[in-house]
């Protein structure tokens, strides 16, 4: 026995009946799919010829799992696993901050040292200041504060430097912030294959660079002993990353 089927506007067949019953447990055909064969008066929709079908059930969702956490569906490509546990990017640096344990199983670490961390400064200490000096020289030239006589003049082009002053270190901030969010280091430690992180191995955000930035200087502020305490920390972490929970460490 053939039959005939209707896909829209479109009339499909003759099939056999074995190839009608695996369309419809594709799917394809439906109850209320229209069908006829020869002795049918009319069309007639599926489920009324031949009897209902059970629903053929759905595909299984190969590409879909559950954050172990929050419990919420998400594309295997959007998970982490950590341990036994699969995690959302949401949920992934609360749990490696509550269970040490699936901190180390992220892998082991090499932290950045005191010493090549202050070499690493001082390459991005010689790029700022040969940057801004190739900015401040001609600015001072053009004021000329030692030929000037007249006090007033004087003054006004000193208040001139403290804003120039502040404008590099604004910039010291400024290239400090970008490097960090954006690219994880700085040049100088790039040059060493370091980066900065948090806990989880993530990069920083811009606020939390930023933050870091000013606690770098209180660092400083402390006599250096902030630098100081890398030398003498299990992860390497001076007084700033620990202030903004950051680790320096080897990319890998």
């Amino acid at each position: 026995m053939t039959w005939y089927y209707a896909d829209g506007s479109r009339q499909v067949g003759p099939i056999e009946e074995a190839a009608l019953d695996d369309l419809v447990r594709a799917g394809v055909v439906r109850d209320d799919t229209l069908v006829w064969r020869d002795g049918m008066a009319n069309w007639q929709p599926h489920g009324q010829v031949r009897g209902a079908r059970p629903a053929p059930p759905p595909p299984a969702a190969l590409d879909t799992g559950y954050c172990s956490e929050c419990g919420r569906p998400f594309a295997m490509s959007q998970l982490v696993s950590v341990g036994a546990a699969s995690l959302c990017a949401q949920c992934k640096p609360v749990y490696l901050q509550r269970i040490p344990q699936a901190a180390q199983a992220a892998g082991p670490r090499k932290f950045g040292g005191f010493w090549i961390r202050f070499v690493a400064r001082v390459i991005d200490g010689v790029i700022l200041g040969i940057a801004l000096t190739v900015v401040n020289i001609p600015v001072e030239l053009m004021l000329g504060i030692g030929r000037m006589s007249d006090p007033a003049a004087i003054l006004a082009a000193v208040g001139f430097l403290g804003i120039l002053s502040l404008i590099d270190a604004a910039a010291c901030c400024a290239y400090e912030v970008y490097f960090l969010s954006t690219r994880g280091a700085t040049p100088g430690k790039m040059v060493f294959g370091l980066k900065v992180v948090r806990p989880d191995g993530s990069m920083l955000t811009a606020s939390r660079a930023l933050g870091r930035y000013f606690a770098y200087l209180l660092s400083g502020f402390t006599l250096l002993i902030g630098f100081l305490m890398a030398g003498f920390d299990d992860q390497k972490r001076a007084l700033h990353d620990r202030i903004c929970d950051t680790r320096v460490i080897f990319a890998r």
